[in-house]
This record gives C-alpha cells, structure tokens and sequence, in this order.
C-alpha cells in the first residue's frame, strides 16, 4: 500500500518541518538547579543564537548565556592555562568534549586584547572554574524586564529521552514489531 502525497500535503509537512525546527533552536532545557530560583531543572527557557540573532561581544553581565563548557568534562579535556583575576582561579580550557551550561555572567574581562567571561550558576557557591571566550557562547537567555522567559516542566520530556535512551529504543523496537504483525494479519484477511 504506497501513499502519494498530494501537493497541499507536502507544503504542510514543509511549513510544518520549519515551524519545529525554528521552535527547537530556540529553546533549551535546564537540566540542573544551578539557576535556582530563577530556573529549575525541566524547565524550558526560551532563547536567542549568537551570530545570527545577537553578537557574543555584546553581552552584558548579569545576561544569562548558553555557553559551550569544558569544565563538566574537565579529565577529558586539557588546561592551556591557568589565571588568576579577583581572586579567583580560572582554567582556559582546549578540547572537544564539551557540554551546554545555562549560567549568569558576573564579569567581563580583557586579557591580550580578547574578551573573556566569568560565569556563575544563581544557586551555586562558586563562580565557574572555566575562562570562557565570547566564542564559546551560542545562546543568551531572552528575558522581558529582567525576567528569563521560562516554559516550567516542558524540559522533563528531553530530559527523560536522554537518560532512558535505552528505554525508548526498546519501546520503538517492540512498536515497529507490533505493526508489522498488525499490517501482516490485515494482508492474510484480504
């Protein structure tokens, strides 16, 4: 049984493709509670991409940014240096094992003529341990005076699909097969 798509079909599914893809890259999933109380782990924050709908030089402290962190995977990756600025202990990172990180900018600051960011999660006790270049930040957290826009709960749903993988491949697998002896008894009863 082959299904022809009719012309009115494949302009919704296209409109319909656009439309997700434009809402998924503009969201992001808080997967701690780093930025308590302002965000929680499940919550859905809406936000803005570096480079095409804001400029990463252009960021401001106390804005809330999606960055690219090596520090969750630290042993993976390696130190180029290590500075200390206020007092703190900060650790310029090289290595592709990265992870996204939803955290505050504290401070601004230039080393050499190029532009670095220390960041800090609202809940947490402790600046982050990472020197991050603008160019490590791809999103910044949309707010309407001064408040994050935030979708509660909505994040569970990825979270979930991540951390139970093997589970919903399971659950695919076990569908894929029920359809098929559904599909062949309809074939025999023909």
């Amino acid at each position: 049984m082959n299904k022809k798509f009719n012309k009115k079909e494949i302009i919704e599914w296209i409109v319909f493709l656009i439309v997700l893809l434009t809402v998924w890259t503009h969201v992001n999933v808080v997967v701690s509670n780093s930025m308590y109380p302002v965000m929680e782990r499940g919550d859905f924050v809406i936000v803005e991409n570096a480079n095409w709908e804001f400029n990463p030089n252009d960021v401001q402290v106390g804005d809330i940014v999606v960055y690219k962190a090596h520090w969750p995977k630290y042993w993976e990756n390696h130190a180029q240096y290590i500075v200390k600025i206020d007092n703190k202990t900060l650790i310029r990172f090289d290595g592709n094992h990265i992870e996204p990180v939803i955290h505050r900018i504290i401070k601004k600051i230039k080393i050499n003529n190029t532009t670095y960011i220390i960041t800090k999660g609202d809940n947490n006790p402790t600046y982050d341990p990472e020197l991050i270049s603008t160019n490590q930040i791809k999103q910044r957290v949309v707010d309407i005076n001064g408040k994050p826009l935030v979708i509660p709960y909505i994040g569970y749903i990825s979270i979930f699909l991540k951390e139970n993988i093997w589970l919903v491949i399971l659950i695919v697998i076990i569908w894929y097969v029920y359809d098929y002896y559904v599909r062949k008894n309809k074939e025999k009863d023909i």
